[in-house]
């Protein structure tokens, strides 16, 4: 693949070359995405069938983060978890918002906050099993980290959401 393209999907198009903050810049690049997806629920009849192409698409986003991490780390940047590789950082931000099916502006918007803060929590504290799992190689490190923490946080937004939304 492309060193430019897998430079451009790792860091999200830049955002995680941001001095300050990258994962929390990063992060940001995953909210496009979800209202994208958001707008996609209009053409699903359900939210069964919503959430199931959710979760594909979930899927299908972390098999091809690790691809991209596992060649940012070993081609691009040479070193292990680097800072401005950031596309771990969305999927773990989206996987926050799955189940999540909003309706209307307000809800999507207080969707995107309370999963963006929730998210950047336990991508930043790392606790339990979500440090132990940023040592698997191969790019699956670097994803599988932000993924459990998206996996974590998406359990404490689907409470939220149930209780006041």
């Amino acid at each position: 693949m492309n060193r430019k393209v897998v430079k451009n999907l790792a860091t999200v198009f830049g955002l995680g070359e941001m001095p300050v903050a990258p994962g929390t810049f990063g992060t940001l690049g995953g909210i496009p995405i979800y209202v994208g997806l958001v707008l996609l629920k209009k053409i699903f009849p359900n939210n069964m069938i919503y959430n199931s192409f959710y979760f594909m698409f979930l899927m299908t986003f972390f098999a091809i983060s690790v691809y991209i991490c596992d060649i940012a780390e070993r081609e691009i940047f040479k070193e292990k978890d680097p800072q401005k590789v950031v596309i771990d950082e969305v999927l773990g931000f989206l996987t926050t918002l799955f189940l999540i099916n909003p309706v209307g502006i307000f809800q999507t918007i207080m969707a995107i906050i309370i999963g963006f803060v929730i998210f950047r929590f336990f991508d930043i504290t790392k606790i339990g099993p979500i440090y132990k799992s940023q040592f698997f190689g191969n790019g699956v490190g670097v994803v599988l980290d932000d993924f459990l923490a998206g996996v974590i946080g998406n359990f404490l937004m689907v409470c939220i959401w149930t209780i006041f939304f």
